[in-house]
């Protein structure tokens, strides 16, 4: 029985340890003579320096940063968010009330205890007016007006084990996503004597120096100065002013560095160590902790308010909404609302009706890589994958009118054809200068009536743009406007005789008042046509009145036209459809330019676009100088030659699939209008039905994934800065088991772009816990 009994404590033990998370990925860690506290899942942790079961000390909404010790290793003072800023807190490390210390409205960022125990040393931008540089301040433990230090600025440091001087640096660059950097803003350790009022600066070095830690006679901080360029930690004898290196890691770099009174502590590739000062040797600490990690479960999420883009179907009964990188088809009126893909592991993105209502093509990176997807429209089936480009990234997908091509342009600034049975690609042209990320996202492709022809624009040597179009058969590019003057979103008619386009061309000066004789060209946009044939009349042609002359008829004719059936009237309706798809768009390029008339509309900031019979559809955006705040939608009538609005405060437009109406966006609601004079959106298309099963882990993988693929695919280099980049992203992709919040991706994505060693490239946003944020005014 005593046996028995031994074997189930051991199986219990077993099974506890394995029902034990291990705890990763952790941020700012410090160390007493006993214990090591760091932050992980947004709240601070204390654990024994021999690892083990950590305990959670705080458990606030929002994310806890900068824990560190009281000399006497009792407390542990940090920055939070509990009342809408960032102020500094003290907590005993057995839990408890935490007592708030701070209470200036600019955030304050907690760096070190005083030696004595008595006072905390924090940053703060709270008088220099400028927030991008701190100052030091000391203020008691238990809160009263903080006195600020005598050096001029600083961001982190880290006290003598006396307290008469203090190591400091002025920027916080080892951390930037910058990795390898060299320039002006590398930071320095620099030492402050308090008796002396003289400051001392010990690395001189073009590297990055940071993240001082002062442990006996020395200065230990970490330094990317080696020849991986990774950050390790260095050492500075305080006696002797020598430095040398302690750690010589290779494959990731020390995020994070402190010190105790006989240890230092410090993260590596997601994993804990501690080193003795003494023996200067360092071990990794296991460390386990016990949660329900309910961020992790899957749930329920309203993503209407994240809708970006939206496609309508022919006659505008359904549309397709994208939020969060699911699709929703969505009733206009009455129905149920279906999440088309169901996927939180991908990112299904820019859908579009077919203008036979049968398609919804829409890219997705299910594969691993970004690729067209046609998707039956009542979602009775899969969706089936119709191109293999194994990599790079598609935007808009343009659907010709007989339902069988897609036109999109890529991160290439290439313009595709692809046939829609087979998947044949054809290349209609490439815009030669680069349009940006965010410009693509717009970029009009417009298709002839009879799905022959495309009409883009390419830019030329003198950086204008110029009207192109394609012929999908004998694939042939011609371009028809000169590039003389600066041309964008070219549309063919509704009857393939006219293509219009925006020409900016209206030079009406706006004069600078201060004498400096400058100018500026505002408001330039105006609406062209260019008529197709020779024979085709331009579109301004002068109006005459005539007189109409009836002529007679032969009575047997006057008899036959009464004994027309129903069936004949019928058969004669069809005949009308017949003609109307039996259009045949014809070019003649010779000279044809010269058929370019400017259309009546006022010149403006004009946009978008939609051709509809005798109707040209525009989107007016606010002029510059003229105050307006919202866009809105007009049409001019071609057959009365009048501008009429459509609708005001537009925040985005569509046509539908047939272009017979269009889907707009304003101040929130959604809703199918006619290109007509005094169009409102009377009943919303609802959108409260748009909810998808969240999956945490699977969109953190699609996430960091797309994160490494957008830089495979965009970055500058070709040759990813002698990086191997499919070598970084498996050294990354190891550690996102390991992640447990939003901000761990986060923090991932940035140290896996900073590899690259390239500025501004930063990440930012999810869906990380927040504490509610209080903004105050300050008098003068």
């Amino acid at each position: 029985m005593k046996n028995l009994l031994l074997v189930l404590s051991a199986f219990l033990v077993f099974q506890n340890s394995n029902a034990q998370i291990s705890a990763k990925l952790m941020r700012y860690m410090d160390v007493s003579d006993k214990q090591i506290t760091f932050v992980y899942g947004g709240d601070i942790w204390i654990v024994a320096k021999t690892g083990g079961t950590a305990v959670q000390i705080t458990h606030s909404p929002g994310e806890e940063s900068w824990p560190k010790f009281s000399p006497d290793g009792k407390e542990i003072a940090y920055t939070a968010n509990y009342n809408g800023n960032s102020d500094i807190f003290v907590i005993p490390v057995t839990g408890g009330i935490p007592e708030r210390v701070t209470y200036n409205s600019f955030p304050d960022r907690m760096i070190d205890w005083q030696p004595d125990g008595k006072k905390l040393l924090f940053a703060s931008a709270r008088e220099n007016g400028v927030n991008r540089l701190s100052q030091f301040y000391l203020v008691d433990k238990t809160g009263g007006f903080p006195e600020k230090l005598a050096v001029p600025y600083g961001e982190l440091a880290t006290y003598s084990p006396a307290g008469n001087k203090l190591a400091y640096i002025t920027k916080i660059t080892e951390n930037y996503p910058f990795k390898r950097y060299r320039g002006g803003m590398t930071s320095d350790i620099i030492i402050y004597d308090f008796n002396t009022k003289k400051t001392e600066r010990i690395t001189f070095d073009e590297v990055n120096d940071g993240k001082p830690a002062w442990a006996g006679d020395k200065v230990y901080f970490l330094s990317d100065r080696d020849e991986n360029m990774r950050l390790n930690i260095w050492e500075y004898d305080t006696k002797t002013k020598e430095q040398k290196q302690i750690t010589k890691f290779k494959d990731f770099d020390i995020s994070f560095l402190s010190a105790g009174p006989a240890d230092l502590v410090f993260e590596m590739g997601g994993d804990l160590f501690l080193m003795d000062v003494a023996t200067q040797q360092y071990k990794n600490v296991e460390v386990n902790v016990i949660s329900d990690l309910s961020v992790e479960m899957p749930t329920s999420k309203d993503v209407s308010k994240d809708i970006s883009n939206m496609t309508a179907s022919p006659g505008g009964k359904r549309i397709v909404f994208e939020a969060r990188g699911e699709l929703f088809n969505v009733p206009v009126k009455e129905g149920f609302s279906l999440n088309m893909t169901k996927s939180s592991g991908a990112f299904d993105q820019f859908p579009s009706w077919s203008p036979d209502g049968k398609t919804i093509a829409f890219w997705s990176d299910k594969s691993g890589e970004y690729e067209i997807y046609l998707q039956e429209s009542e979602g009775k089936s899969e969706a089936k994958k119709l191109t293999n480009r194994k990599k790079g990234f598609g935007y808009n997908l343009n659907w010709s009118p007989d339902s069988k091509m897609l036109a999109f342009i890529d991160e290439t600034n290439t313009i595709y054809v692809i046939e829609v049975e087979n998947g044949k690609i054809k290349t209609a042209g490439n815009n030669r200068w680069n349009i940006g990320h965010g410009g693509r996202f717009g970029y009009p492709i417009s298709w002839s009536p009879d799905s022959k022809w495309i009409t883009f624009t390419e830019q030329l040597d003198n950086s204008n743009s110029a009207i192109v179009v394609f012929n999908t058969d004998d694939e042939k590019k011609s371009q028809i406007t000169s590039g003389f003057y600066d041309d964008g979103y070219p549309i063919f008619s509704t009857d393939g005789k006219y293509i219009y386009y925006l020409t900016n061309r209206n030079m009406d000066a706006a004069y600078s008042a201060l004498g400096d004789g400058t100018w500026i060209y505002p408001n330039t946009t105006q609406i062209a046509s260019i008529s197709l044939k020779a024979e085709t009349p331009s579109l301004l042609v002068i109006k005459n009145d005539t007189v109409a002359v009836k002529k007679d008829e032969p009575a047997d004719a006057k008899e036959n036209a009464g004994d027309k059936t129903k069936s004949e009237e019928k058969k004669d309706g069809k005949e009308d459809k017949k003609k109307e798809d039996k259009i045949k768009v014809e070019i003649d390029f010779n000279n044809i330019e010269s058929s370019l008339v400017i259309l009546p509309p006022k010149a403006g900031n004009i946009s978008a676009l939609f051709a509809f019979e005798n109707k040209i559809v525009y989107l007016r955006r606010p002029n510059t100088g003229s105050g307006e705040e919202s866009s809105s939608l007009h049409f001019f009538d071609l057959k009365e030659r009048e501008e009429k609005e459509v609708m005001d405060k537009i925040n985005d437009v569509v046509a539908t699939a047939d272009g017979k109406s269009l889907l707009v966006k304003s101040q929130g609601k959604y809703g199918i209008i006619s290109a007509a004079a005094g169009q409102k959106i009377e009943k919303p298309i609802p959108t409260d039905g748009l909810e998808m099963n969240l999956i945490p882990k699977e969109e953190w993988k699609q996430i960091l994934t797309d994160t490494w693929r957008r830089h495979r695919d965009f970055f500058y280099d070709p040759n990813m800065q002698g990086v191997n980049w499919e070598a970084v992203r498996t050294q990354y992709m190891n550690l996102l088991d390991d992640a447990r919040t939003r901000w761990d991706i986060t923090n991932l994505q940035l140290s896996m772009v900073s590899e690259l060693s390239a500025g501004h490239t930063y990440a930012n946003g999810g869906d990380s816990e927040r504490s509610p944020s209080r903004d105050n005014g300050f008098l003068e």
